[in-house]
């Protein structure tokens, strides 16, 4: 098995006491919350702990989730992971509420169709100006996709 320094994410051995990269304790992991570990693996070095972070994030609907979830997207738009970022959307999209708008809109704007149709069946679909004017916004997607779901949700908040 492989372990990580839950401080730095620096391969350590089992028992190792303190990392050696970052010098911090390697607490144990039976000392932190459920939430505060799912946060941490959020930057785990393994892009798989990272998507079922997110996952599990989302899963969970906790509105704290939202900030960590909604941080990240800057950084993955850099890395050009757009699977992450699409799995942030859905995440994002399970946590009800409108505090989840800005980081959504924000993810429309990005290059892949894939990311722009997640955040876009990510928002809610009750009635929300910064999400109604995004998804008017996305009936001129390029994408056909994206064009046709935008039409659907637009129906929807219309009525």
């Amino acid at each position: 098995m492989i372990f990580f320094c839950p401080n730095c994410w620096s391969q350590v051995r089992e028992e190792e006491k303190t990392c050696p990269e970052c010098q911090e304790e390697v607490e144990p992991l039976d000392q932190i919350g459920y939430f505060d570990k799912l946060t941490r693996a959020l930057h785990h070095p393994v892009a798989a702990t990272r998507m079922r972070a997110a996952c599990i994030l989302g899963e969970i609907g906790d509105k704290r989730g939202i900030k960590p979830l909604a941080d990240l997207i800057d950084q993955a738009w850099e890395t050009e992971n757009l699977f992450f970022l699409r799995e942030i959307a859905i995440a994002l999209g399970k946590i009800d509420g409108d505090m989840v708008v800005p980081a959504l809109v924000r993810l429309l704007d990005h290059p892949s169709f894939l990311v722009r149709e997640a955040a876009l069946k990510a928002l809610p679909k009750g009635k929300n100006k910064r999400a109604a004017a995004a998804v008017r916004k996305a009936l001129n997607d390029p994408s056909p996709n994206v064009r046709d779901l935008a039409g659907k949700f637009w129906q929807k908040i219309s009525e």
